[in-house]
């Protein structure tokens, strides 16, 4: 027998009180006086050894009571005399999470993570339900609870290895938080497919290196009974030097590419060698760069790209580490745009009253896109549309209205200035709509009014930090009155309603007009603080938007493509097809997107460098149970029932307190009943005597 509470055992030391109470000599009831009695002292009694314990019987059922309380109240249990099996086991709803991220690309890891999967997977009843899921960037379902359940028994342990002989490790980010998730996802389904209650199990897979993200797994809500097992794979070498894509920098002496060489902390192997190289000849660019670090250290490296290099697809290759999964870097160098700005007006480059000397002095240094000015003849008609825009300061004639028309709605951009109330009829005659007339607004120094700062072209003023345009001043105002019908948008308005700037759709391409000139003497917009901003913000539109990256880690492309769908090919497959898969592999790809194309690197992502292992403390932090959880009441009665049971649950199921305080007080009864016939035998002894 066993006990849940033991310290109760001590309350049998209590039966010494009934010992002692029977052993004392009791007085006699019936008292004699005597004349001589008066002159002594009573004396209490005392216990006679010589005697005999007075009522035996009594003792021993008062003696039982205090003994069956006690035992009661220490709970007992019994082991030895119960099956081991009464009722069924519950079944098990297992989700084993298999890390496929780049540091699983480490000698000796991947063979020891697929073998802990293989040994759970034998480990299964009959009954019990078993999902494999593949983490990375993504999270890929490798093996479904119903694809589980329609295997035989006999062939399930042969499926996982099949499954598992067929997968790799991948390039991508080690998102444990979104894998971990996603498995607690998969236990509501398992739960409902098994429509009975089951124990949930997680099993993951990992090398659990500081690099993952676990940071989603903060406040996620976790269910009864759920425990969380990490299984830890360890290198067949626990240090690793890797390099890692820090970026250019323009200086007057040309462009330098950057990169840091690190070593973890238990790296064993200090001399290392880096080397620029051309990653399409694998041809070598300059002289191999020798360090020396020790365990932990890190050093930034810059090569200077030739002029003749600038264009090509370039890598860096690390040399001297036993693991080469972060061994390269490749880098493409974006090509900026150009753009030929055409202005219309007659004006030169350093007339300080007209628009194109702000203008000049706008664009001056831009590195993408680059603006080149001419004057309005220069237009070309082959020129690519999005790499030409025009300003248009005069009157134009027929034929140059024309052609800005036509470049228009190819996908060009244009601006008119209303600098004079003709300006609004060369508008009208742009967008192609009639009854546009000019106005001039009421106030002399106008300012905006009103300005919507959803519109493209005030968007990049949305912030109220700076969307302050109060202190721009307009003294030469000129606005225009829009037909009901226009197809032009008013993004900006004077402080008197009256239009200031305006949107209009031209086939592809959009004309701007604005309600002014580009002057010191028509208003003070050139010199604010808004107007290099807006005329970039302007521009990057024109040339198809912000510039993309050319560069971005394996499974983190969507900045790269801008949101649009792209086709890819692999430089080492430079006559290959285009195809719209999306690469998984480190390296350089051409991307096609619309009639455009361009080279972009594909890098393995920096965390994977960081292989420190994670602490379980880390874990625990975020509330994963790592150890199993209280299961409902509901399912606490399946539970089985026999020596690997705990012992609240056996004392819980058995209540043996239950028959031990009924029969204290069953004892109790007939010690009463025996105590009250004793009382009344001995008051009918007395009264014979008397």
């Amino acid at each position: 027998m066993n006990f849940l509470s033991p310290w109760f055992l001590v309350g049998a030391a209590l039966i010494i009180g009934p010992i002692l109470a029977h052993l004392i000599r009791r007085a006699t009831k019936t008292r004699v006086s005597f004349s001589a009695m008066r002159f002594l002292n009573p004396s209490p009694p005392k216990l006679d050894r010589r005697n005999r314990i007075q009522h035996p019987w009594l003792l021993l059922l008062r003696c039982f009571i205090v003994g069956a309380l006690a035992l009661a109240f220490a709970r007992p249990f019994l082991k030895q005399d119960l099956p081991t099996i009464i009722t069924p086991t519950l079944p098990l709803s297992v989700v084993a999470v298999l890390d496929e991220s780049a540091t699983m690309q480490r000698t000796g890891l991947w063979d020891a993570a697929k073998q802990k999967v293989s040994d759970l997977a034998d480990t299964l009843g009959p009954n019990d339900q078993f999902v494999l899921l593949g983490a990375s960037t993504g999270v890929t379902e490798l093996i479904s609870h119903d694809k589980w359940k329609a295997t035989p028994l006999q062939d399930r342990v042969n499926l996982v290895r099949a499954v598992l002989s067929t997968q790799q490790p991948g390039w991508g980010q080690k998102n444990l938080d979104t894998a971990i998730e996603t498995g607690t996802n998969e236990w509501e389904s398992m739960k409902e497919s098994a429509n009975a209650i089951t124990r949930m199990k997680m099993v993951v897979v990992s090398d659990f290196t500081m690099g993952a993200r676990v940071a989603g797994l903060a406040g996620l809500k976790w269910p009864n009974g759920s425990e969380v097992k990490m299984e830890n794979v360890i290198p067949t070498h626990e240090g690793d030097a890797s390099v890692q894509w820090l970026g250019w920098a323009d200086s007057d002496t040309g462009l330098t590419l950057r990169v840091r060489v690190g070593q973890s902390a238990k790296s064993t192997l200090t001399a290392l060698s880096v080397q620029l190289k051309d990653a399409q000849t694998n041809a070598a660019i300059g002289d191999v760069q020798k360090l020396t670090l020790q365990a932990g250290d890190s050093q930034i490296v810059a090569f200077p790209v030739p002029a003749d290099a600038v264009t090509k697809p370039l890598r860096v290759d690390l040399s001297g580490d036993q693991e080469n999964f972060d061994n390269t870097v490749w880098a493409v160098h974006p090509t900026p745009r150009e753009i030929t700005l055409i202005y219309y007006g007659g004006h030169a480059a350093n007339d300080i009253k007209h628009a194109r000397f702000y203008l000049e002095r706008a664009v001056a240094g831009w590195k993408d896109p680059t603006v080149k000015i001419t004057a309005g003849e220069a237009s070309r008609s082959d020129a690519k549309p999005g790499s030409e825009f025009f300003v248009v300061a005069g009157p134009l004639d027929p034929l140059g209205l024309e052609a800005v028309r036509i470049r228009l709605s190819l996908g060009d951009f244009g601006l008119v200035l209303l600098n004079d109330p003709v300006m609004v009829d060369t508008a009208a005659k742009l967008v192609q709509e009639n009854d546009w007339s000019p106005v001039k607004p009421t106030e002399k120094n106008a300012m905006f009014g009103q300005i919507d700062f959803q519109n493209p072209l005030f968007s990049v003023f949305a912030d109220p930090h700076y969307s302050d345009f109060t202190h721009i001043q307009f003294w030469q105002p000129q606005s225009v009155k829009l037909p009901e019908n226009t197809s032009a948008v008013v993004a900006a308005k004077f402080d008197d309603g009256s239009p200031a700037v305006i949107e209009a759709p031209i086939g592809r391409g959009r004309l701007i007009i604005w309600g002014g000139d580009w002057s010191t003497s028509a208003g003070n917009w050139v010199l604010s603080t808004k107007f290099i901003p807006w005329l970039q913000g302007l521009f990057e539109r024109a040339a198809g938007g912000a510039q993309r990256p050319a560069i971005a880690d394996v499974g983190d492309t969507a900045r790269m493509l801008g949101g649009q769908s792209a086709q890819w090919r692999a430089l080492a497959d430079p006559n290959g097809a285009f195809v719209e898969t999306t690469p998984t592999t480190p390296g350089v790809y051409e991307v096609k997107q619309g009639d455009t194309t361009r080279w972009v690197a594909l890098q393995v992502p920096t965390a994977a460098s960081n292989i420190t292992s994670m602490p379980l403390e880390n874990w625990e932090k975020l509330g994963v149970p790592l150890h199993a959880q209280p299961l409902t009441a509901a399912a606490a009665n399946f539970a089985p029932v026999g020596q690997n049971q705990t012992a609240p649950v056996l004392e819980a199921r058995q209540k043996l307190w239950r028959w031990l305080l009924l029969g204290a007080a069953l004892l109790l009864a007939l010690e009463s009943i025996y105590s009250l016939v004793l009382s009344r035998r001995s008051e009918h002894n007395n009264e014979a005597a008397a």
